[in-house]
């Protein structure tokens, strides 16, 4: 089988976990690698367009011209791990919000403003701001904005440096000062506690959770967003709150950095679903 996996980040072929995952797969597929990171939607179509239709690709992209490349690759008959309209609502923080209200699943309360200034300006809905909030980038990337505002003065100098990001508000959840963090690889969950980046000289450090340590509330969270955003692979931010669990992220396709034997059930979940396509295909 032909695996072709989109990236935009040319160490991702190095990664800890995603390159072992390769290294296996390609011992008995034949793998290739398609780095948009330079290129412009048409050119990253035009650049497939010269290659066979792989029949498994791997989104591993947020960038708008993977994201793009995706769609276009489904509208003629790709199959892709996570599909693009997945990936899309993960990327997207006010399509998630929407998501997560659609499947009652607990989460802030959020707001979508065209841009930081357009809500730094609108002194009607600066008003009507709940202090404190989280603001974030509408669309996740690398080294997007996510900050906690406790006053329209931190908000107005925030608006200096980010004033044309378009952004989403949330309502700010007190915590119990950990983040909880939940990866999914199939049917497969795995999770780690980590402080809470909003404090001060927070560690970075994963505390990993035993797998049978996972409280099933969690489990059964995490599953239910897979089923509503119709996600395989997917990182999940829970905050623990007095009210139970929220919701604060959802991540398609991570590296699983960190994330014990990622490599072995990345493999897995691929292998499956390839098995899948080539019963499909004689069925036909």
């Amino acid at each position: 089988m032909n695996i072709c996996l989109i990236m935009d980040n040319p160490e991702t072929s190095k990664h800890p976990v995603i390159s072992l995952a390769l290294r296996h797969l390609a011992a008995t597929h034949t793998v290739r690698l398609l780095d948009v990171r330079t290129l412009t939607e048409t050119e990253a179509i035009d650049l497939e367009r010269t290659h066979a239709q792989a029949d498994l690709y791997l989104l591993k992209s947020h960038a708008s011209q993977a994201l793009d490349l995706a769609h276009f690759l489904e509208q003629h008959g790709a199959v892709l791990l996570n599909n693009w309209a997945a990936s899309l609502a993960c990327q997207d923080r006010v399509l998630m919000a929407q998501r997560l209200r659609d499947a009652k699943l607990p989460s802030p309360q959020t707001w979508h403003f065209t841009t930081l200034t357009q809500l730094a300006t609108d002194h009607h809905k600066l008003a009507s701001l709940p202090f404190p909030c989280i603001v974030k980038s509408q669309y996740s990337h690398r080294g997007d904005l996510v900050a906690k505002i406790d006053t329209n003065i931190q908000l107005q100098a925030l608006a200096q440096t980010w004033g044309q990001e378009p952004v989403v508000i949330q309502a700010f959840i007190a915590g119990d000062s950990w983040d909880t963090k939940i990866w999914v690889i199939g049917e497969q969950v795995f999770a780690a506690r980590r402080r809470t980046p909003l404090e001060a000289n927070a560690s970075k450090e994963d505390v990993t959770i035993a797998s049978h340590d996972i409280p099933k509330q969690w489990s059964d969270m995490v599953q239910a967003i897979g089923r509503a955003f119709d996600l395989r692979l997917y990182g999940v931010d829970l905050l623990l709150t007095e009210h139970g669990p929220m919701i604060v992220d959802i991540n398609s396709f991570p590296g699983f950095r960190g994330v014990p034997n990622a490599d072995t059930a990345l493999v897995t979940l691929i292998e499956d679903e390839i098995t899948k396509l080539k019963s499909a295909k004689q069925e036909i």
